[in-house]
């Protein structure tokens, strides 16, 4: 039986050494898949990635397990840690942010090549040619001779995607790689990104706010809330039948064309943060359907691939039709 690409089991991330970020994250992905990670600002999509990454602040200390191909993430360094990472590349938000400007956009994709993989410049840059092309550039010398300031959003954000491909990673962590960028432009990078991941068979943990892109991209979908995972479905049925009260909150929250409303629904109160949610329910203070024991029972485990104890007992689905 072959093993799951990505595991990360029972994760945890605190900062400061009493705030925790992360509680009992626990996710598989397999080779080729996409999962998309939703939920709102603050939930620890992002620091989740990180994790993954091993990208995390100084300041952080992260318990559980993370195995990427079988090995061990956590407590992986030198060599070995770099060994590992160099399967997985970064798409990040704002490429702008994570481009040295005073660079030319050659420079800044033979690096890898010239320095990591041994290549001379000639074969570099023809390297880096092939993969913009792959990334819909067509005019790629003109491209390598540009800096950072002379493209727009969507050109560079072209341009760390094919970054990030030209080391051939197994998984690519995206994180709200869209979120800066027009809805057209929107549409072609992420277009680029699963045809990619289809044809190179790339694994694909995909963090973003909007439950329609999510669904349209992965596999299957995620929701996160106040550090954990809440709910874990293949991404058609999550919108169709969600199990987890904020699940179904989120999506009844999407504007719909087909059904045009004066006012979007609104989820009650405020999202909270892992580090003051409390240790039974996070989501119990903001939910229509919490009983007694919501509030006393203690942990909830994620079961069934929902962190709900009634959610064998509700019926959401109302929730999300209009």
């Amino acid at each position: 039986m072959n093993r799951p690409l990505l595991t990360v089991e029972g994760l945890g991330v605190t900062l400061d050494r009493d705030k925790p970020v992360l509680r009992d994250v626990s996710l598989t992905l397999e080779r080729g898949e996409a999962l998309g990670l939703v939920g709102e600002s603050g939930a620890g999509k992002s620091m989740t990635a990180r994790a993954v990454a091993a990208l995390l602040p100084a300041n952080a200390v992260a318990t559980g397990s993370i195995r990427f191909g079988g090995q061990e993430l956590l407590g992986a360094r030198g060599e070995a840690l770099r060994r590992i990472r160099r399967e997985m590349a970064v798409v990040f938000q704002d490429p702008r942010a994570h481009i040295n400007p005073v660079r030319r956009i050659g420079d800044f994709l033979t690096e890898q090549s010239s320095v990591v993989g041994g290549l001379d410049r000639r074969e570099a840059t023809r390297r880096a040619q092939r993969m913009l092309t792959e990334v819909g550039i067509t005019d790629t010398a003109r491209c390598l001779r540009h800096y950072p300031s002379d493209l727009s959003g969507g050109m560079l954000q072209r341009v760390m995607i094919a970054a990030a491909l030209l080391g051939e990673p197994k998984l690519i962590l995206a994180d709200e790689p869209t979120t800066a960028l027009d809805v057209t432009t929107q549409s072609e990078v992420m277009a680029i990104l699963d045809e990619l991941r289809r044809d190179a068979g790339v694994a694909l943990l995909f963090i973003t706010h909007d439950l329609d892109l999510a669904a349209a991209v992965c596999d299957r979908t995620a929701v996160m809330y106040a550090g954990q995972i809440i709910e874990t479905q293949p991404s058609g049925r999550l919108h169709t039948d969600p199990l987890h009260p904020y699940a179904a909150a989120l999506a009844a929250a999407r504007p719909d064309l087909d059904s045009p409303a004066h006012r979007l629904a609104a989820i009650p109160g405020r999202p909270v943060a892992a580090w003051e949610a409390a240790t039974t329910c996070a989501f119990a203070d903001r939910c229509a359907h919490r009983v007694a024991r919501c509030t006393t029972s203690g942990p909830v485990p994620l079961e069934g691939g929902v962190r709900c104890l009634r959610a064998g007992e509700l019926s959401l689905t109302k929730a999300v039709t209009r």
